[in-house]
């Protein structure tokens, strides 16, 4: 085959549902058309919402062009919690290489839009008879949402339930009211808060309702990486999984925390340079400071040591001094008498004073005697009566 251009136009067929790509190339279309398309499931209603152009080597070959889903018009919605990996047709030949691109019939006329909405007039209706029938037979399943296909041929139910339902008595009644081919699917918690909508704890849509097509994987990695509180009131979405918007800044935040990591290594490298450099700062001052000690210390021994030196020259010439000390000392004694005569003849008592003196030495001298002689008479009287106490002869006498 020769390479020729393709124009790929990327279409919607409900809102918030996920972009497929079709095969534009024949087709003369802008953004915001409506236009019917060849699904699996035969003729679907979608708009355009891009519009992009890309070399191929064949018409339904396209080796660069995302993951393609060929749509079911009826929006035919896959639970990415339950069914992820077993999508459509050619997200599964994907491994075999070759993705099918299927192509834009038209665009859509007026007959066609009003067809598309005589068939949303129905799905309310339908939601309606079958949450009727739901509640009659107590099923524990809740209803989501009603789909028609566009030609009317097909009716979709999605339904939210825990356990495994069984409905068949539920599909029998359907499509003997509806006259239509009835298909149930069951989907995840994610994709009820997709289809229903709503806000989300920020105060904004959710972002599933909004912008998002697929569903990524959040663990709570995401979480304790980005240092959010672990409390499932903060970090869980209306659906009660984790919030989709945990990994947005991930990728930031893994590169943030590898850089802060590098940063506090390095800073506490640093830092451990600085204690090692200031250690051996203080060390050198020490060594500096017990230098100068030990100078002064020697300095002042050799001072010592000097001025004893000097000690005895110091007293040889004391020894000369005594020697002449010597030789002048009964000329000192001589002066030295002289000059104590003045002194003795001062200190000699008065005459009245000398007379007073004579008058009571006598007195002093009778009382000393007396004393002496009483003195003497005790000791007499002592040595008697010692030697009365001395024990007698055996005969009995005395000396």
């Amino acid at each position: 085959m020769t390479n020729k251009t393709k124009k790929i136009a990327g279409v919607r067929f409900r809102e918030n549902w996920k972009v497929y790509d079709f095969d534009a190339t024949d087709v003369e279309i802008s953004l915001g058309d409506k236009v019917i398309v060849d699904s699996e499931r035969g003729p679907g209603f979608a708009h355009v919402v891009r519009i992009r152009r890309s070399e191929g080597t064949g018409a339904a070959e396209l080796p660069e062009a995302p993951p393609v889903a060929p749509e079911i018009p009826e929006g035919v919605e896959i639970d990415i919690d339950e069914a992820e990996g077993k999508g459509f047709p050619d997200e599964q030949a994907k491994g075999r290489g070759t993705k099918i691109i299927r192509k834009i019939l038209r665009k859509a006329t007026e007959d066609d839009i009003a067809k598309e909405e005589k068939n949303r007039e129905r799905e309310a209706e339908a939601y309606i008879m079958a949450q009727d029938m739901i509640a009659e037979r107590e099923l524990p399943m809740k209803l989501i949402r009603v789909e028609y296909s566009f030609d009317a041929s097909r009716v979709t139910f999605f339904f939210f339930s825990e356990t495994r339902i069984d409905f068949r008595e539920l599909v029998k009644d359907l499509a003997y009211k509806l006259k239509s081919r009835i298909e149930m699917r069951q989907i995840g918690v994610r994709d009820v808060a997709r289809m229903i909508g709503g806000f989300g704890p920020c105060g904004r849509e959710l972002c599933c309702s909004a912008f998002l097509k697929n569903f990524e994987p959040v663990s709570i990695r995401m979480a304790k990486k980005q240092e959010m509180v672990l409390n499932p009131a903060k970090i869980s979405g209306v659906c009660g999984r984790l919030l989709c918007c945990l990994s947005y800044e991930y990728e930031m935040y893994d590169e943030i925390k590898k850089d802060v990591a590098d940063m506090r290594e390095t800073a506490v490298k640093e830092k451990k340079e600085d204690e090692e450099r200031r250690i051996a700062e203080e060390r050198q001052v020490a060594e500096e400071r017990r230098l100068a000690d030990d100078k002064r210390r020697q300095e002042e021994r050799k001072l010592q040591q000097e001025q004893q030196r000097e000690k005895p020259k110091v007293t040889g010439h004391k020894g000369g001094d005594k020697s002449e000390r010597r030789r002048n000392a009964p000329q000192e004694k001589k002066a030295q008498s002289q000059s104590e005569q003045p002194r003795e003849r001062q200190q000699q008592p008065k005459p009245e004073k000398q007379q007073e003196q004579k008058a009571q030495r006598p007195q002093q001298e009778g009382e000393k005697a007396g004393k002496k002689k009483r003195r003497r008479f005790w000791r007499k009287k002592k040595k008697q009566g010692q030697g009365e106490n001395k024990p007698q002869g055996p005969s009995g006498g005395g000396e």
